[in-house]
């Protein structure tokens, strides 16, 4: 049962990855092709966790070169900068976009 989930999953990481850097040839058009996905397919704001911590995304973001995307992150009264892939969120089919860009840049 767990062999078959795995594969179910990583052939909805690989769809979506496909999605998200098809026509994309530098390192830098794929983070940008993932923002895009991201940006897209993910609706904020919304509830998610950061550790433990509840807290709510606000945004989708990339850093001035490019190299890496990050959520906005509204905790308490702070707003912060933290990296979209420790970031956990309550709905499931929206954090599969994110589980399969942590799949991406783990397994490339």
């Amino acid at each position: 049962m767990k062999n078959k989930l795995l594969l179910k999953n990583k052939i909805l990481f690989e769809k979506i990855i496909e999605e998200a850097t098809m026509d994309c040839y530098s390192e830098y058009e794929q983070i940008a092709g993932w923002n895009c996905v991201l940006e897209d397919n993910l609706i904020v704001p919304c509830k998610c966790l950061i550790g433990k911590e509840s807290a709510i995304l606000e945004k989708i973001d990339m850093n001035d070169s490019s190299s890496e995307i990050f959520g906005i992150i509204k905790l308490n009264k702070s707003y912060m900068r933290v990296p979209i892939e420790d970031i956990s969120l309550e709905n499931i089919n929206f954090m599969s976009y994110i589980e399969a860009y942590r799949y991406w840049r783990k397994y490339g």
